[in-house]
């Protein structure tokens, strides 16, 4: 293919020419890789290691191997046998082999999880990150008085924007900010870029896509008449788009880990949990204020109204408790013998807390797990109190009826029709049982006729790739029972369980995504209508004689009541089948007929005579002798029959935090919460009951000013969703500010303050602290909502001027920490593979709903599937985060399998040619009118001519090496409009 390697040289040529980047690796003093440490890896350590690899341990004698994993030196040295890891290398590094019992072992004997073994890996991968220094630490007793010194924990001041001598760059408040301090620093801001610069900058800002022909026509045109009316009018366009919710979207789901799978070996779906994703986009687009877009993603849940009348109520109730997602998106491993579960719960508990203190404080507040945090002003017991308000925090998905106004005009009619079904029986209990009543009772048995119970027949486990499968799929025994018949090469078979006894948890099924089939027989000695109590995990289907009675998902462990029924049995046998599949971990399953079966009260009664019947005792066996009344049987089957036609709520199900959902569960203390010495699960030191963070508490303050004593009355998480926005007396300074500064982040690159997840000690300080804490005020003064915060920044001459570097201004302010220039950005991975759809003419704008974890999905990137184990190439190779822990702020690498991607990827080139046949719907357009359409459409911007000449003439050589082969120009076409593809310009905006 001679056309194809000039191609391809060329445009290596000519990325080289644009990119001319290098390849970065991870930086080992990276802040949010001290954050994974202290979260994931130090309470590893200190729990498994320090007590026999530590400088405690070989004061006292026991170092063992002479390895000490309590500094980063001592790793980095390491023992006998090497140096503990190679930073950068997990593959190479002899602690991981130890973790995975791989020739060492350690902790000895005991293999911790594997999903450990993947944090370490995942840390080392990293460079290793570890604030330690020297020893063991020692920390004093938290001062709070002086902590609240600490300039994130002080009220907000209250200032104006500085008067200036010259207001010539100035175009808002904001610049005023800016300005003063570049006066004082003598430094110079740039002049205002040009329109179409502007137009393209604020296209990708907002909405993420780039500004189309007609848009950047419409613009050029009214910004000639009046450029300010025309720009401020494109501002309002852009952020009254939906397209403004999916581009911020994207960022709050970085923040919080945001993944539809758990992660981990099985790596099992969420199917569901999509809706949380589709909260965020609508509340954003909606402009809700941040303060009760926090407060739902809190306790959305406990704050829904579930009493709804129209389907507008139901769609805000379905909200509410998709918001709740924030809480449960963390990585969720079901890979748990049962006594790691209550660790792993703890674990589950301080994702929560760690992702939400990152997010929404801009604080590690997960360091204070073992210890009380080393820098902050974060005592260990606050942690523990904090932690207690989410305690009951389980997930699941919970059901919403969109379609309210609906079902309720069927279940009228519905009741309607039903009303002359059960008054006919009323009527005939009236008129005729006491009569029949009173003739069965002259001649009635010395017992009450039974129904005979069968022996229970089992067969299973059938394992499945995934859970779904596992319940949807007929493994055989659901088309008819033969209890001879084998499955799967005769490994499986039905096998008698004669031990298996009614009204009794059974913890006996076996597998993971697995199903399992019971089967009985009850003989019944006339027809009856029996009430069914079952239990289990986490879903089940019920057959009574082939006829589908029950189909339903808990997602949950398996206990007595858990789903009730009615049964009709015919007269003789019948058979029962019931389908349990289990998710993950143990499975178990409860039987019980509770009601039909004469109870005991009635047997006792049917031994004593007739005339020696209270009247009560006359009444119990009264209710009981209708059920087997030939009449009575008839009417109630009647009423039955006609129950099965009753309306059914059209239930949405949305996967999000449940109170006492799904969660390692470990008996009584699974949803409570203890102090934990060195956070250690198995060293307790009293139950911790609900708090916050004292030092964002004024002085003073008491947590009970939000709890209240019953927490039936105020539960604790919708405590702490108003502590966290409670600005007078709570966090909700702190929670402005840090929005705020996010704000500003990701509009120039780098916030305020330029540690956007950590607003503590070890943080960096504001560069513009008066503007951070004016805009926080405007934020909250303008009820919270963000769009005005945006307005203000894209107005202001601080985001409209050019990147120019200014020599006098570079000298004295080399980092660009005056905001003197616009530096170009990079987009987001995202918004490359968006942008490729959108010029390319094969974007496809429909929002919401489940997504898909095809690449070549025409949809955006937002509505990607993120499947931890499954994460979408083209977007990792941008620095998509894996939403293993949330992210402030992507890393942003320069590397060679980027432009190869760019370069060889079949969907890339796939989208260059679907961009061919944009630019050239017809053989009569030239050669220059394609690339002067194509530049406009990918670029924003004509060519100069010398980009005309030169593309032109790279055309028409590709055309020249084709040797006359059909499609030869349009072909060569497309190699144009992948080389544009691979400008520098395409996917950077100035």
């Amino acid at each position: 293919m001679k056309h194809r390697s000039i191609l391809v040289s060329q445009l290596i040529v000519l990325w080289i020419l644009f990119e001319g980047g290098v390849s970065t690796a991870a930086d080992p003093t990276d802040k949010s890789g001290f954050d994974f440490f202290e979260s994931k890896i130090r309470p590893v350590l200190v729990r498994h290691c320090y007590q026999c690899h530590s400088a405690k341990a070989a004061a006292g004698k026991m170092l063992k191997g002479g390895l000490q994993v309590d500094t980063r030196e001592g790793l980095l040295r390491g023992g006998e046998t090497g140096p503990a890891l190679i930073p950068g290398q997990p593959e190479k590094s002899l602690l991981i082999a130890a973790l995975k019992h791989d020739g060492l072992e350690m902790p000895p004997k005991t293999r911790l999880p594997a999903s450990i073994v993947t944090d370490f890996e995942k840390w080392i991968h990293l460079g290793a990150p570890d604030p330690r220094e020297g020893g063991a630490v020692v920390t004093a007793e938290t001062d709070l008085a002086a902590g609240r010194q600490h300039w994130a924990f002080q009220p907000l001041a209250t200032v104006a924007p500085p008067q200036l001598q010259e207001n010539d760059w100035v175009r808002n408040d904001v610049d005023r900010f800016i300005r003063a301090r570049q006066q004082t620093e003598g430094v110079t801001g740039n002049p205002r870029a040009t329109p179409l610069t502007l137009l393209r900058r604020l296209h990708f800002n907002v909405v993420g896509l780039p500004p189309s022909p007609e848009e950047i026509q419409q613009f050029t045109r009214d910004a000639e008449q009046d450029f300010e009316a025309a720009y401020e009018a494109a501002v309002e366009r852009l952020l009254a788009s939906g397209h403004y919710g999916e581009r911020w979207g994207r960022h709050w789901l970085d923040l919080v880990r945001f993944a539809e799978s758990n992660g981990y070996a099985f790596d099992q779906d969420r199917a569901n949990a999509f809706h949380y994703r589709d909260f965020v986009i609508r509340a954003l687009n909606a402009d809700m204020p941040y303060d009760q877009f926090v407060r739902l993603q809190l306790a959305g849940d406990l704050l829904a109204d579930n009493n709804v009348a129209t389907n507008a109520q139901a769609r805000q109730t379905l909200d509410a408790v998709a918001a709740t997602g924030f809480l449960v998106a963390g990585p969720f491993t079901t890979q748990q013998t049962q006594k790691e579960r209550e660790r792993s719960r703890y674990e589950q508990l301080d994702d929560i807390v760690h992702t939400l203190g990152t997010s929404l404080l801009g604080l590690t507040v997960g360091c204070a797990r073992c210890h009380s945090h080393k820098y902050d002003p974060l005592p260990q017991n606050d942690y523990y109190r904090f932690v207690s308000c989410f305690k009951e925090v389980g997930f699941g998905d919970t059901g919403v009826n969109l379609q309210t106004e609906e079902f309720q005009a069927a279940k009228a009619a519905y009741d309607v029709a039903h009303a002359p079904l059960t008054a006919a029986q009323e009527k005939w209990e009236q008129d005729h049982l006491g009569e029949r009543f009173a003739a069965w009772l002259a001649d009635r048995p010395e017992q009450p006729p039974v129904p005979q119970l069968g022996v229970w027949h089992h067969a299973g486990p059938f394992t499945a790739a995934d859970f779904n499968q596992a319940y949807d799929q007929d493994w055989g025994p659901e088309k008819n029972v033969d209890l001879k018949q084998t499955f799967q090469d005769e490994k499986l078979s039905w096998q008698p369980q004669p031990d298996w006894v009614d009204a009794k948890l059974h913890n006996t099924l076996q597998g993971e995504n697995a199903a399992n089939y019971l089967f009985r027989v009850i003989e019944s000695p006339s027809p009856l209508s029996l009430a069914l109590s079952l239990g289990a995990d986490d879903a089940v289907k019920v057959w009574v004689n082939g006829q589908q009675v029950l189909a339903k998902k808990t997602m949950g462990a398996a206990k007595a009541d858990q789903h009730k029924l009615n049964i009709p049995l015919k007269l003789g046998r019948n058979e029962v089948l019931l389908k349990i599949v289990n998710a993950g971990g143990g499975s178990a399953f409860y039987f019980s007929l509770a009601a039909g079966l004469p109870a005991k009260e009635v047997v006792a009664v049917f031994k004593l005579p007739n005339e020696k019947w209270t009247e009560k005792q006359s009444l119990l066996v009264r209710n009981w002798y209708r059920t087997t009344d030939s009449q009575w049987v008839a009417l109630n089957t009647a009423v039955v029959e006609h129950q099965k036609s009753e309306p059914k709520p059209n239930l949405t199900q949305v996967y999000a935090a449940r109170k006492k959902g799904t969660s390692y569960q470990f008996g009584s203390d699974t949803f409570k919460v203890y102090f934990l010495a060195r956070g250690n699960a198995d060293n307790k030191q009293g139950e911790a009951p609900a708090g916050f963070l004292r030092v964002l508490m004024s002085q003073g303050e008491d947590a009970r000013q939000w709890l209240s004593p019953t927490e039936t009355v105020v539960p604790p998480r919708v405590a702490a969703a108003e502590w966290l926005t409670d600005v007078k007396h709570g966090a909700g300074h702190l929670l402005a500010r840090v929005i705020v500064n996010r704000l500003w982040h990701f509009h120039f690159g780098r916030g305020i303050v330029s540690t956007p997840s950590d607003f503590g000690t070890r943080g960096e300080l504001p560069t513009h602290p008066q503007l951070l804490d004016w805009l926080a005020r405007e934020l909250i003064r303008g009820e919270w909502k963000l769009k005005p915060i945006h307005r203000l920044i894209l107005t202001s001459q601080t985001w409209m001027q050019a990147s120019g570097h200014l020599a006098e201004s570079e000298q004295r302010d080399p980092e660009n920490r005056l905001w003197w220039r616009r530096g170009a950005r990079r987009l987001d991975a995202e918004l490359i593979r968006d942008t490729l759809l959108e010029v390319s003419g094969r974007l496809d704008r429909r929002m919401f709903g489940k997504g898909s974890l095809d690449q070549k999905m025409s949809r955006r990137s937002v509505y990607l599937t993120v499947k931890r184990g499954q994460l979408i190439p083209i977007l990792q190779l941008f620095d998509a985060p894996d939403a293993m822990q949330g992210v402030g702020q992507r890393n942003q690498s320069t590397v060679a399998p980027q432009a190869l991607a760019m370069l060889n990827s079949p969907f890339v080139r796939e989208l260059a040619g679907h961009f061919a046949k944009r630019i050239r719907p017809d053989a009569e357009t030239s050669l220059e009118a394609v690339v002067d359409t194509a530049y406009r459409i990918a670029l924003s911007r004509a060519p100069a001519p010398q980009e005309r000449d030169a593309m032109r003439v790279f055309i028409e050589n590709q055309i020249t090496t084709r040797d006359g082969q059909e499609e030869a120009t349009q072909m060569a076409i497309r190699d144009f409009c992948q080389l544009l593809f691979c400008c520098n310009e395409f996917i950077y905006v100035d």
